[in-house]
């Protein structure tokens, strides 16, 4: 029987996750599984940029800018992990945690969806970023670093739109000029420290994934 590839791997697990989303996770938390269905998205879009991997494709070219447009929903969903307070998971009189199953149902599966999407994101975005070194700057070594910081601060900077003007991605196909005037609105100091804060987590996740790879668990 011949194996699964990794890109097969991962579409099966984001199918799994999203049906047990579906059949699991009540209200107030149903909204995960489009949350989750559009940072898979991104990850979806990473494969055919690799599989189309020319720089004189123009296929390569449009789906890396359907790739860079969609992947903040990946880290996105990080941020979602806020919602877990309408659990209310401490006891009104004592203070400690609550032991209700139900509860602790949700709080697992909130969890594994921004853990899965933070993970599987920044592995994508390592790819791409590799791929643009290679086609792009070959001689210059280490390049893909400056892509990797670059998308991740175009992802907070989404994440930003997503989170407090509640836009998604969609309307910058529906309504461009409108979404950018309100791009045009945003830029203040304490816009730039929540940007840079999601940034970093993403560097600092990118960090430890590089850091397990080189790992020998044996």
């Amino acid at each position: 029987m011949p194996k699964l590839s990794y890109q097969w791997k991962l579409r099966l697990y984001f199918l799994i996750l999203l049906t047990t989303l579906q059949l699991l996770l009540k209200s107030p938390f149903n909204f995960m599984v489009l949350n989750v269905f559009l940072a898979y998205l991104p990850i979806e879009f990473s494969f055919w940029v690799q599989h189309f991997a020319d720089r004189r494709s123009l296929a390569f070219w449009a789906l890396l800018v359907l790739w860079l447009v969609f992947y903040p929903n990946t880290p996105y969903v990080m941020t979602d992990l806020f919602h877990l307070s309408w659990l209310h998971p401490h006891t009104s009189t004592t203070g400690i945690l609550r032991s209700d199953p139900k509860m602790w149902l949700a709080f697992a599966l909130m969890v594994l969806s921004a853990f899965s999407c933070a993970i599987f994101g920044t592995v994508e975005i390592t790819r791409i970023s590799r791929l643009l070194e290679k086609m792009l700057t070959p001689k210059i070594t280490g390049f893909h670093l400056i892509w990797i910081a670059l998308f991740s601060f175009l992802a907070g900077v989404g994440i930003y739109i997503g989170r407090f003007l509640r836009l998604h991605s969609i309307y910058l196909f529906i309504t461009p000029s409108w979404f950018f005037k309100q791009l045009l609105s945003i830029w203040s100091w304490p816009m730039l420290e929540f940007v840079l804060i999601i940034t970093l987590l993403q560097l600092l996740i990118y960090w430890c994934l590089q850091m397990i790879s080189r790992t020998d668990f044996m």
